[in-house]
């Protein structure tokens, strides 16, 4: 009976929501009348939740909900929830409202909600129904998003707001997050070491040149993961988002760009989500040419083992240009309120070449010269991607508790063609003799799989529990050919030439526990992997398996106090590992550097780094501060061992070895500042000692310094829709730091290679970009972007070098400053009903409107 009269009672309040929604003075609706909230009013809005018992925890059914204008009480709209206590309201225009839910023997609950761009689609989670029920907070978002947001625990970096990076790609979009620090050569540090770079939360085998710019939502910066996060990376994890649009209606974009040096941009992306389906799809075109030079001056001293004092000077110019595609298409599909079947598909290819003439030139104790040549490089690589990844998301009743999973296959192949010649020269520089050529070809294979599931529990009011299981796998084989290109290119030179095949899978397992007592919170975790390795050399009938890492545990704490005044203190603490990759473990001896070979060590065991960082943030209305002290340490340190191959020689072998430590400590300073409305400046400033220990058979040495590095982003609101934006990076002189310990491999290109375990410093560099945006259109649907990177073409790479054996110095630059002009257009309609529209000659009730761009 009680269920009855909930439904007498649930109809009754339906049927005065219908009196209120009905068109006055007879006229159908459509015919001239405006619908609730006013024509210009988008009806694309969802809010949803469910209905439980305060004691028993069920779900009630027939209890009636309502929606009422904030201003005046009036009815939007309405509905009984189901008989497990769900409501959903959809087809919402924008606006503050007030949400009524009533039911026999319940007091009445009013909770404020407001729909808004930035917050279309909301989940109220379970709301309680008690005789005395309280009043529950106001549910309210508004505003454009931040450039930057800071968290005490993680940095997010909106790119959409990045105009500097337009038309370009990931590696653009890095050089203006703050703390992370990219070089000429794309290489990656944050905090003067190497983080783990995802996308999309997942390990990817892309290249941040093969990520366009454009398809990049935000960048999260983590500087001290804790244990739900996978171990790799001394530094951290730097985590690519892709975007992906769930906007009602249908929405999109189209855009396209050119730069100095024939570079040129062109893509667009589409969104149509309608009922339970939502579909999207990117697409991104980039083409360019670069050109490099630099030089290298070594000195090869008079040391036992090695030939007489001697010295060689190289010179390099370089042309490259390539055309890489990228395309993402996506499904997400609602079984209900709180289940959604994600499907996504990645496709990514291109090509790209480059040419060029290294000269050489050797000379005696005295510098007279004793030989020269020119070698002259022409190559092609091409590369092919292919991602998909299946996911699932349950979100429970309860606020905050949900489940997820996700499995992820993705398939790469590479390949390159090419070689060179070299033509021996008098001492004048006129060719003598023929040239020696030298062809190759070389592919590559990478299979990889991952699958992880986690799970969060709310508890209480403060306390989270949260699990997790991972699974990465990879696999890969590459060939590499060289041919004697004097001999009909047919003569396979095997000396030169190699295969590999290698394995690897990582099983990990995590738990993480936090709550907070009044002011002082607390986050504990313990993470667990084993890391799985072997390789074969088929060519050769070898098999082995380096040495096996023991199964490793990587616990985190976070302990957090919050002070008056919007202020707040964290001390954090996690374990991490940087396992050594393949380069290094393979043994097998590369030549393709004449002066420098290469071999790997199936030996190196892991290091393992320890990181400690103390923060504090401040907040004030138009201000954020955030200032961290850390220290980090690493043992089993992966270093290399420099030595002529044989006496009487200039040619140096570069080993891998587990060695001793070494460790860094520093300050970081982050400030967001509105100076004046409409002009916000986001300020970051880091300063840090190294100090780097190499103790083993053969080398023994020390080398430290203290550096910084200086980066501010400035953002302005000009009138008339324009926008400027400056952006401005500094790195001081710092120590270089060996291969596997977060510096990157310099050289390239035809140069010698960087000797890694040198003692040496790496000079300063400076760069500015600067960009203007206008917005066009009463809507602001057509955009103008008109960037210039490097202003003062500053941005160069040099680094002196010293060993036992030789001192070397070099200078690199790459086309830095380019000019960019990009145009994008936005469309789309916020309608809800964009399948399932009335035939009649009005339009019927399914109000629409072109938004000209207006997501």
């Amino acid at each position: 009976m009680k269920k009855v009269n909930a439904l007498i009672l649930g109809l009754m309040a339906l049927q005065l929501h219908a009196v209120a929604q009905a068109p006055q003075g007879g006229r159908p609706a459509g015919a001239g009348q405006q619908r609730p909230g006013g024509a210009n009013m988008p009806q694309i809005g969802q809010i949803y939740g469910k209905l439980v018992d305060g004691q028993t925890k069920k779900g009630v059914e027939y209890a009636s909900v309502a929606l009422l204008r904030q201003k005046d009480s009036s009815v939007v709209t309405g509905m009984l929830s189901k008989p497990n206590g769900d409501f959903n309201l959809e087809n919402l225009p924008f606006g503050p409202f007030l949400l009524r839910i009533n039911f026999m023997g319940y007091n009445t609950i009013y909770k404020k909600v407001s729909v808004t761009p930035q917050a279309m689609s909301q989940d109220l989670g379970n709301i309680r129904m008690e005789p005395n029920a309280k009043a529950l907070a106001e549910v309210e978002v508004t505003g454009q998003r931040s450039a930057f947001q800071m968290n005490i625990d993680k940095k997010v970096f909106n790119v959409d707001r990045n105009l500097t990076s337009v038309g370009g790609t990931a590696t653009d979009v890095l050089k203006s997050v703050p703390s992370v620090n990219v070089d000429i050569d794309g290489n990656v540090q944050v905090r003067n070491s190497s983080p783990t770079i995802f996308v999309d939360g997942k390990p990817s085998t892309l290249s941040l040149d093969q990520i366009p710019a454009d398809a990049i939502e935000s960048v999260e910066l983590i500087t001290n993961p804790s244990a739900k996060y996978d171990a790799e990376g001394m530094s951290g994890i730097l985590n690519i988002v892709l975007k992906k649009n769930k906007k009602a209606g249908f929405n999109g974009m189209v855009m396209g760009g050119i730069g100095t040096g024939d570079k040129y941009n062109a893509g667009g992306n589409i969104n149509v989500r309608q009922g339970k389906v939502n579909v999207s799809a990117n697409y991104n075109y980039n083409s360019n040419r670069n050109w490099g030079n630099g030089t290298t001056d070594r000195t090869n001293f008079a040391v036992p083992g090695a030939s007489e004092l001697n010295y060689i000077n190289q010179n390099s110019d370089s042309r490259s240009g390539g055309v890489f595609q990228f395309g993402r298409i996506g499904l997400d599909y609602y079984l209900d309120n709180r289940n959604t079947i994600s499907l996504t598909q990645n496709i990514v290819g291109g090509t790209f070449k480059n040419r060029e003439t290294l000269g050489s030139i050797y000379l005696d104790e005295n510098k007279d010269i004793t030989r020269r040549n020119t070698r002259y490089s022409d190559n092609k690589f091409g590369f092919n991607n292919y991602t998909t990844t299946l996911g699932f998301k349950h979100l429970f009743a309860e606020p905050n508790k949900e489940l997820t999973a996700d499995v992820s296959m993705n398939k790469s192949s590479n390949n390159r063609n090419g070689g060179f010649s070299t033509q021996g020269e008098d001492l004048s520089g006129s060719p003598v003799g023929d040239r020696f050529v030298q062809s190759n070809y070389s592919k590559g294979n990478t299979d990889f799989y991952t699958f992880q599931a986690d799970y969060v529990d709310p508890i209480g009011k403060t306390g989270k529990f949260e699990a997790g299981v991972k699974g990465t796998f990879r696999n890969y084989s590459s060939i590499y050919d060289v041919f004697d290109g004097n001999n009909n290119g047919k003569q396979r030179i095997d000396s030169l030439s190699n295969d590999y095949k290698y394995n690897e899978q990582i099983y990990a397992a995590y738990v993480n526990y936090s709550n907070a007592i009044k002011n002082f919170g607390y986050q504990v975790g313990l993470r667990a992997e084993q890391y799985v390795y072997a390789g074969e050399i088929p060519s050769e009938g070898m098999k082995f398996k380096p040495t096996k890492a023991v199964p490793g545990l990587f616990p985190s704490l976070y302990l957090s106090y919050k002070l008056e005044k919007e202020q707040e203190l964290q001390l954090n603490y996690s374990r991490r590992v940087n396992r050594p990759n393949f380069f290094q473990l393979i043994p097998y001896r590369d030549f393709s550097d004449p002066l420098n070979h290469r071999q790997g060590n199936p030996n190196l065991k892991p290091e393992y780094t320890n990181s400690l960082e103390f923060s504090y943030m401040k907040t004030w209305k138009n201000h954020n501060f955030l200032g961290s002290l850390y220290y980090r340490n690493t043992n089993n340190l992966i270093s290399t061992i420099n030595e002529p191959i044989h006496a009487g020689t200039d040619t140096l072998l570069t080993t891998f070895v587990n060695a001793n430590k070494n460790f860094s400590y520093g300050a970081e300073l982050t400030m967001k500042n509105q100076i004046i409305k409409g002009w916000d400046i986001t300020t970051n400033v880091n300063l840090y000692q190294t100090e780097l220990q190499v103790r083993n058979a053969k080398e023994n040495y020390t080398n430290r310094g203290f550096s910084w590095m200086a980066k501010i982003n400035s953002e302005t609101k000009l009138p008339a829709n324009f926008t400027f934006q400056v952006t401005a990076n500094y790195q001081a002189p710092a120590i270089t730091l060996p291969a596997g310990s977060g510096g990157g491999r310099g050289g390239g290109g035809g140069f010698m290679m960087i000797p890694t375990s040198a003692q040496g410093t790496i000079r300063g560099l400076s760069s500015v970009d600067l960009a203007l945006r206008k917005d066009f259109l009463k809507s602001k649907a057509l955009t103008a972007t008109l960037s210039l990177s490097d202003v003062f073409n500053t941005r160069e790479f040099g680094m002196d070098q010293e060993s036992p054996y030789f001192f070397q110095d070099m200078v690199r630059k790459r086309e830095s400053r380019i000019l960019r002009l990009n145009l994008s257009y936005r469309f789309g309609k916020f309608d809800a009903q964009l399948f399932k529209r009335r035939n009649n000659r009005s339009g019927g009730d399914n109000m629409q409107m072109d938004t000209g761009g207006g997501f």
